[in-house]
C-alpha cells in the first residue's frame, strides 16, 4: 500500500479480497453462504475495511460478517514483501488461526501474528472486528525472528506492554483519517516501539536467548533516547551485563551498539528537521531532544549519514 487511506463501506468478498491483498500481500478470502430452509441464501456478505499507511506499518480495521483468509504456497512468490502481520481481535465469538501446524483459539483481546511468508488460515465468525498491522520484517530487523516464532499462538491483551498496544490500535483505528505528514510518521514510529515492547517482552528471570536480550537492549534504548548520559556502559548496567558483553551481542547484529544508537538519534533529528512544526526550534534544540548536545559532531554525522547539513534539510521541504 503506497499510501493515503482506504474506506470501503458494505464491501463484497470480493472487495474485501482486493484490499486485503493490497494492503499486505496476495490472499484468498471467502465467506460461507449461510441458507434458509428454502434454499435463499440468508443474508450477503457486507465488511466495512478501513485502511492507511502509518509511517512504516500498514494499518487495517475491518469490520463485519465472517469469512476465511487464506495465503496459500501457490501465493507465495518471491517478488512479495516479508510481512509479519499482528491482528488484534475484538470480536464476540472466536477467531481460529492455523501456520505452520500450529493452532489456537483468538478470544476477544487477543493478539496473533501471521508471517506471511508462509501460508496461514485465519476464520473469524460473524461480528467480526479485526485490526491488521502489516510490517517488514526488515524493519523490524533481529527482532522480526522474535515475532514471528508467535505465529498462530494467542497472545491476551490484557496488561502490560500488550495492554498498551491494544489501546494504541483501537485509538489509531478510529482515526485514520486524521493523520498525515509528520503526524503520521510519529505515529507509525509509536506503533513499531509498542510492538516491540508487546512481543520482545519476557518475564525477568526467563531470559533465554541473545536475540531477546538484544530485543529488550533495543527496547530499552529506544525508550530513553532523549537520555544524554545514554552509553554502553549504562544500558550494560541497566541490563546487569558488563559493557564488553554488550559490545558482543551487538557485534551479532551486524552493526555496534554506538553505531546502532548513533542511526537512531540521527533519523529523528532528519525527521524533526524535514517537519514545518520544528521550525520554531534550532538544529541545536532539536539534536538535544534526541540526546545530541555537540553541534560539532552533529554537522558531521549528518553529512556522514545523509551527504547533507541540517540547514539544507531544512531547505529540502
Amino acid at each position: 500500500m503506497s499510501g493515503g487511506a482506504l474506506h470501503v463501506h458494505q464491501a463484497t468478498v470480493g472487495e474485501l479480497q482486493t484490499a486485503a491483498s493490497t494492503v499486505l500481500a496476495p490472499l484468498a478470502v471467502t465467506a460461507p453462504r449461510a441458507l434458509t430452509s428454502t434454499g435463499v441464501e440468508a443474508g450477503a456478505f457486507r465488511a466495512d475495511i478501513d485502511a492507511a499507511v502509518v509511517g512504516r506499518a500498514a494499518v487495517a480495521r475491518i469490520r463485519g460478517s465472517g469469512h476465511l483468509v487464506q495465503r496459500s504456497a501457490r501465493a507465495i512468490s518471491s517478488t512479495d514483501p516479508e510481512l509479519l502481520k499482528i491482528t488484534l481481535h475484538r470480536s464476540p465469538e472466536p477467531a481460529a488461526a492455523d501456520q505452520g501446524g500450529t493452532q489456537s483459539r483468538a478470544q476477544s483481546g487477543d493478539f496473533v501474528v501471521f508471517d506471511m511468508t508462509r501460508p496461514y488460515r485465519l476464520a473469524v465468525a460473524d461480528g467480526c472486528d479485526v485490526m491488521a498491522v502489516g510490517i517488514s520484517r526488515t524493519e523490524l530487523g533481529r527482532h522480526a525472528d522474535t515475532v514471528a516464532a508467535r505465529a498462530a499462538r494467542r497472545l491476551p491483551a490484557d496488561s502490560g506492554a500488550q495492554a498498551v498496544l491494544a489501546a494504541f490500535l483501537q485509538g489509531l483505528g478510529r482515526h485514520l483519517d486524521e493523520l498525515a505528514g509528520p503526524a503520521q510518521a510519529h505515529a507509525g514510529d509509536a506503533l513499531v516501539s509498542l510492538l516491540l515492547a508487546a512481543f520482545t517482552e519476557t518475564e525477568p528471570g526467563r531470559m533465554d536467548t541473545a536475540t531477546e536480550l538484544v530485543d529488550r537492549i533495543r527496547v530499552y534504548v529506544l525508550a530513553n533516547i532523549s537520555d544524554p548520559s545514554l552509553c554502553v556502559d549504562s544500558v550494560a548496567a541497566a541490563h546487569g551485563i558488563s559493557a564488553r558483553q554488550l559490545h558482543r551481542l551487538f557485534r551479532h547484529t551486524g552493526i555496534p551498539f554506538a553505531a546502532w544508537l548513533r542511526g537512531e538519534r540521527l533519523g529523528r533529528v532528519r525527521r524533526d528537521l524535514l517537519d514545518p512544526a520544528q521550525d520554531g526550534r534550532t538544529t541545536a534544540a532539536v539534536a538535544a531532544r534526541w540526546g545530541l548536545h555537540d553541534p560539532r559532531h552533529l554537522a558531521r554525522a549528518l553529512k556522514s549519514q545523509y551527504g547533507t547539513t541540517a540547514r539544507d534539510l531544512r531547505r529540502e521541504r
